[in-house]
């Protein structure tokens, strides 16, 4: 049984990439994995103040928000799965202030296996790449022995709330969870 963390980037709540996000999740808790899934958007995460003190002291930031428990979090799971739309191209701000914050563990993220669920209103993956490129840089930056890509899925034309549904990324996304070893 691995532990599978869902971190969910989106403002909204029930927006195309949580879809993608609650089948991963329903395919990986199928598969008989510990799942949590946390929702960016309801936890209170400050900029990165650019300090590196976090470097210095071994990996805690000097501010007091949300984001302690959630690099603990990260340290834990086995996988850890981002779950963003895809905005102008790339992460949306809430998403990437996250992704600054976990500048604090990234010599001591090790073993894990990563994953990009995304949605966006473009017509197909080639208008995801820069994401694809973003998200496998961000994952480079973690020099911990055995972390790898477990790849990206993508749903395209959905720009309205549930236009992620019933696609085959949709489908994708449970056998995605499910194949999870």
């Amino acid at each position: 049984m691995k532990a599978v963390l869902i971190l969910k980037g989106s403002p909204r709540k029930n927006g195309n990439s949580a879809l993608l996000a609650d089948e991963f999740a329903r395919g990986a808790a199928d598969a008989g994995h510990k799942v949590e899934t946390v929702s960016l958007r309801e936890k209170e995460i400050g900029d990165c103040l650019g300090c590196a003190a976090c470097q210095d002291n071994g990996g805690q930031c000097v501010q007091n928000d949300d984001m302690t428990a959630l690099c603990e979090r990260m340290l834990e799971a086995d996988v850890i799965v981002f779950a963003s739309p895809v905005w102008f191209y790339t992460w949306p701000s809430i998403m990437k202030r996250f992704i600054d914050r976990t500048f604090a563990v990234e010599k001591r993220l090790q073993n894990k296996t990563f994953y990009l669920l995304g949605a966006g209103a473009a017509r197909d993956e080639k208008g995801m790449r820069i994401m694809i490129d973003s998200y496998r840089n961000y994952i480079g930056c973690f020099t911990g022995e055995g972390n790898g890509d477990g790849g990206c899925l993508f749903a395209c034309n959905a720009r309205k709330p549930g236009e992620a549904g019933g696609t085959e990324a949709f489908f994708k996304a449970y056998q995605l969870g499910k194949a999870i070893r």
